[in-house]
This record gives C-alpha cells, structure tokens and sequence, in this order.
C-alpha cells in the first residue's frame, strides 16, 4: 500500500517500522472491539499489550540514527510524564488517600489521615495501579514512532490502516443507528442508550471518529502532494470512502460542537488538498487551476459555511448535550471537581481516584453517571494528579510543536491533522475524551507521528538538481519511479 513517489526513492519502511505498525493496528482494533478500550476484558490485556510496544523499541534501539548514549538521552526526556506518574504513585502507595470502613455488613470510603498537601497520595493499588499502566504503557508504545521511524511510508500505511479500522466501526454504527438497535452488535447490552458503534459514550466515539478522520484528511492530502489530480486510484477512493463513513457517524452521534470541529477540520483539509493539487499540477506543467483543485477548494468552502450555519443555529449552552444531563449539571461538577483540586493543587488526590474524592463533595442532586468522570479530562486530571502530573503530560505536546515552530518544519499535508489534534485538545477541556484508552492511544500516536513525519519527510527528500530533474520529467508523463538500483561492490 503506496509507494514513495514525491523526491527521489526515499527511504524504504523496514521490518522493525513493520513491527511497529502492525503493533499499534493491534492496539486500537483492541480498544475499538472493547468498547473504546473501557470494557473491564479491555483495559488491562491494553495495559499488557502496550508494554510490547516498549520491548519493540528497546529491541530496535540498534537502528536510532545517532549515539546509543544520545537515545538513551532523548529517550529520558521522552519518558518524564512516565518518570512523574511511576514516581507519585509509588510514592502514594506510602500515604493511602482514604480507607475502607466496615460498620456491621456496610463497608463504604472515609478519608485517611495523610500529610500536608504536598505529599502525593493513592487509592488502593487494584484502582490506581491499573490507571497508571495503562497510561504510562500505552504512551510508551508511541515513542517509536519518534525516536526510531525514518521512514515517510510507515507513516502514510498506518494512519492510512488505522483509518480504514476506524471507518469499519464507523459504518458499524450507522447501520446500529438505521436499525436502531439497542444492543452493541444487535446482541450486548450496554449501560448507555445512546452507544455509537462499540462506544458506550458517542462523545468518545466522535473523538476518535474525528482523529482519524484528520488523519486520512492527512493521507489524501500527501497522495495529492505525490500525484496531484491522479490520487483518486484505488487507495485514493478507499481514503475517501472512509472519510465519508467517519465524518457521517460524526454527524449522527455528535453534540453541535463535535459535528462544528469535524466540518472545520474537514473544511481545512479540503483547501490543502486543493493547494497541494494546484502545486502538483504546476510541477508538471500544467495550468495551476484545474476541475481537481476547484472541487476541493469549492468543497472546504462550503463545509466552513456549514459549520459558520451550526456555530449561528446553536446558542453556546447547547454546543454538547452531556448525555442529556444538562449543562447547569455538568457546570456543578466541574464547581465540585475544581474544589477537590485546591485541597490538593500539587499532585492531586491519586490515579484512578476521582470516582471516590467526588463522592465526599457531589450534590444529592447529581446521577451516578457522573461518579466515573468529571466530564473535563483537564479538570479531572488536575484533581487526580495535580497541577505537577498534568504538566508533566503537557511537556512532550508543547516540546512537538514548539520544534516544528522553531524549525519550520510543519509539512503542508500535515496541517488538517494538527488541526484534528487541536479539536481534541479544546474537547479536553469540556468533554472527557482522552478518558476512552483508544482515544488516549490515537491522539499520542498522531501526536509523535505528525512531528517525526515532518522531519524525514525533510530529511527524505531528494536534493540533487540532477535528481529532481529526473523525477519531475517522469511524474510529468505520469510515470511511477522505478525501483532504485542496487549498489554493487
């Protein structure tokens, strides 16, 4: 599946990228099958899963291009969210944050007697313990995809594959939504009535739904760049294909503020596929206009005034609908959530804690439903692990883009993808969607792709005049490269 055509041959994809990618399809057809990686089967086979990912880097550390002391190093740097978290939990273990009491056949939590506020504190291991792998295992498995990838077609194959998966589940739940079906599969029942595809909450579905949608917005764009109006081959009408299955279930599952973010992401992928068909058709020699370029120009322009026509029809307090709870509700808990988090504002009160520390303050007003989560991932993760813990998370994010700033490195068929990255950032921080391990795993893995794929696509890229010559008198006569002959002795 596709072949390097842009700048000279390349680099080929090796069979330790291979490992990688077929890895990480594993994970996420894991999470997709477990209901977003929430199922209580899912969570901890993820959990062990993610670990092989670990193993495949350090197995492969032989092919980092540089000093074995340079990627022990980055890899260091790499790992400070994975160094906090192992570290406050570990440390917690010493200073449990509350206790089971039993009075006659009742047992039910008190708070524990513990130091001041800046101690980190647990629950018991079983809860937090599992919170923590999974977290720290699962970015783990991400980190090749920086350190070790050099190659533009590992890239373009798994997110290509990856996207493909989400569309299977995408399609899946249009087709629950036609029959209207109650159950996941017409046959397993779930808690939530309002379940998409294999998602109990459709908010975490249209999340995911959406990643991947950038990111085959993302493919299409690079074929453009490789083919300009010829990408409509067979790979090309797949990558549509699905396209159309993941922004349709959007549309179905989503609260007006995700079907807005999925029309703008979709709107702005359009007119870079149009541009990087218009820079293709130049490079051959043709008018830089042309029925391709027009269309997708034409259609990103009328997905802005769709989304323009949402963001007019919706008044702001009706943007996501929270389950039908209500945003008054939902604002209560973020009140409540907020204050766990000033009692204890440097590490929170522990992984996995949440659903314990809200019962000691939450409203009799309020549902279950939202013992779980505090329907912001920032606010719950400020009250789980603290101003320091969150941080810790934020520095690998900021270090990306503050490189592909600093450097200007940011490829132009990259830029619908960081746009996906950047709704799911703002979804953060009144939605709870990186709660879901798939979507958790997915933002990470785009993440750490988008900022290694800008640099080989650089560093991959031909440079010889001779050899671009060559190249763009064939992509003129709309030849494929031939294979690059072998070195002899």
């Amino acid at each position: 599946m596709f072949e390097d055509e842009h700048s000279g041959h390349g680099v080929p994809e090796t069979l330790p990228e291979m490992g990688y990618r077929l890895h990480w399809l594993g994970l996420v057809v894991l999470g997709v099958v477990g209901g977003g990686g929430l199922a209580g089967w899912s969570l901890g086979t993820m959990a062990v899963m993610s670990l092989v990912g670990f193993a495949l880097l350090i197995a492969n550390r032989e092919t980092f291009a540089g000093s074995m002391k340079a990627l022990w190093w980055r890899l260091a740097g790499w790992l400070l969210p994975v160094w906090v978290a192992l570290g406050a939990f570990f440390i917690g273990l010493a200073f449990p944050a509350f206790r089971v009491v039993t009075v006659g056949s009742t047992r039910y939590w008190e708070l524990a007697p513990h130091p001041g506020t800046w101690a980190p504190l647990d629950a018991p291991i079983k809860i937090g313990g599992l919170d923590v792998l999974l977290s720290v295992g699962l970015f783990s498995a991400t980190l090749s995809a920086m350190l070790l990838c050099k190659s533009r077609l590992v890239f373009a194959r798994a997110w290509a594959t990856l996207a493909f998966c989400a569309g299977v589940g995408a399609l899946l739940g249009i087709v629950e939504s036609v029959t209207q079906a109650s159950a996941v599969l017409w046959a397993i029942p779930i808690g939530n009535p309002l379940f998409f595809s294999t998602f109990a909450h459709p908010a975490q579905w249209c999340a995911f739904a959406l990643l991947w949608m950038s990111a085959c917005l993302g493919v299409i764009a690079w074929l453009a760049r490789q083919r300009g109006w010829r990408l409509l081959t067979g790979e090309g009408w797949a990558l549509l294909l699905t396209l159309g299955l993941l922004g349709a279930s959007i549309m179905l599952a989503g609260d007006p503020l995700h079907r807005m973010l999925a029309l703008l992401v979709a709107a702005i992928g359009c007119l870079v596929i149009a541009w990087q068909s218009r820079i293709e058709r130049l490079r051959a020699k043709h008018s830089s206009l042309g029925v391709s370029v027009l269309g997708w120009a034409l259609i990103g322009l009328l997905l802005f005034a769709c989304a323009a026509l949402l963001a007019v029809r919706h008044p702001v307090a009706e943007w996501i609908n929270y389950g039908g709870a209500g945003l008054a509700l939902h604002e209560r808990v973020i009140e409540d959530t907020q204050t766990l988090w000033r009692e204890r504002p440097w590490f929170g009160w522990g992984a996995g804690t949440f659903r314990i520390a809200y019962s000691f303050v939450q409203g009799a007003d309020q549902t279950p439903l939202f013992f779980a989560y505090a329907r912001s991932d920032l606010w719950q993760s400020l009250a789980e692990h603290g101003l320091i813990g969150t941080l810790a998370w934020c520095v690998p994010a900021g270090w990306v883009l503050a490189r592909l700033i600093w450097q200007r490195r940011l490829a132009t068929f990259l830029i619908a993808p960081l746009a996906g990255l950047g709704a799911i950032a703002l979804l953060t921080i009144v939605d709870f969607p990186l709660a879901s391990p798939v979507v958790f795993f997915s933002f990470w893995l785009m993440l750490l792709s988008l900022g290694r794929w800008s640099e080989v696509d650089k560093e991959n890229t031909t440079s010889a005049p001779s050899e671009k010559r060559r190249v763009e008198k064939l992509r003129a006569e709309g030849k494929t490269l031939p294979p690059k002959p072998a070195a002899t002795a």
